[in-house]
């Protein structure tokens, strides 16, 4: 799920208000979570990989991921999620998700993809008429929003949802490593055959969604970090550009900082998509390579 769900569903979530009108997965009692820990000069970082929506069967979490979180000062997100208002989320997907006036998802899509969303579209409730002003790549995460919750998984039930109310709670420093305006940004580089290739691919894997979701929590539950880095990223093997946008310029950016936290003098958690994290280009190996010992909790 590359841009941020929690942000994102925040918007669709207002869109589908207008819209409407046209197995089990428990905590798992292995040992290993998607959780690192650095030890810093004077302090300790935790990386954790979040999914950003789950159903409530995934809770409780493990008690390795609370400790984390209280055990530091500051917790940081991709985006500051204080920052975020349904005001300035509808601002900034409307100006890089929607079309100007004048143009239509119809003239920018094959009649082949025009076909498959028709056939789509009413089963989830939506009528062709009302997403014509939606690009190709931003109608695959409305359509993958609505599935995704229809099948019993929950933005405000994502881990960075979570640990961000209890910051705000216990009056944790919060902050972001990118912008509201970075994650809106990010699919609207894709050309408009790339973007109807998102689409495309949306659309031919809304069936097996709900049995991916929860190979992929059982997986991030346990700790399967090849296994993550296989569901995750197969961007990297299968579109390379895709991947770069999508994974390894984000974490290029994020590094840096993510090196400066280990300086300070407070415990810092870390909460960015669990597939940021894991592979061999992803950040917990970067940082190995720079000379970090980086340990799975």
């Amino acid at each position: 799920m590359p841009v941020s769900r929690l942000v994102l569903t925040a918007f669709v979530s207002l869109l589908l208000l207008g819209l409407a009108g046209c197995a089990d997965i428990g905590s798992s009692s292995g040992s290993r979570s998607t959780l690192w820990r650095i030890q810093g000069e004077h302090n300790v970082v935790y990386l954790l990989g979040s999914v950003h929506t789950l159903p409530r069967s995934a809770y409780p979490l493990k008690p390795a991921l609370q400790r984390a979180f209280d055990e530091s000062q500051r917790v940081v997100f991709e985006i500051n999620l204080g920052n975020v208002t349904s005001r300035n989320v509808t601002q900034e997907f409307k100006r890089t998700g929607f079309y100007p006036p004048g143009e239509t998802l119809a003239e920018h899509v094959s009649p082949g993809t025009a076909a498959i969303l028709r056939r789509t579209l009413p089963q989830l409730g939506i009528s062709w008429e009302s997403v014509q002003r939606f690009r190709p790549w931003f109608l695959a995460e409305l359509l993958s929003s609505r599935y995704i919750e229809a099948v019993g998984f929950h933005a405000d039930l994502g881990i960075d949802e979570y640990f961000y109310r209890q910051a705000r709670a216990r009056r944790k420093a919060v902050q972001g490593l990118e912008t509201l305006r970075d994650q809106a940004e990010i699919l609207s580089r894709f050309t408009d055959r790339q973007s109807e290739e998102y689409l495309r691919s949306t659309l031919t894997g809304l069936p097996a969604y709900s049995a991916v979701l929860r190979v992929v929590v059982t997986a991030w539950q346990n700790g399967q970090i090849d296994l993550l880095d296989q569901l995750l990223n197969q961007n990297e093997r299968n579109d390379p550009r895709e991947f770069r946008l999508l994974f390894a310029d984000r974490n290029a950016k994020w590094l840096p900082e993510i090196e400066g936290f280990t300086h300070r003098r407070e415990n810092v958690l870390v909460v960015v998509g669990t597939g940021h994290l894991v592979g061999s280009d992803g950040v917990i190996e970067t940082l190995r390579r720079r000379g970090f010992h980086v340990q799975q909790m």
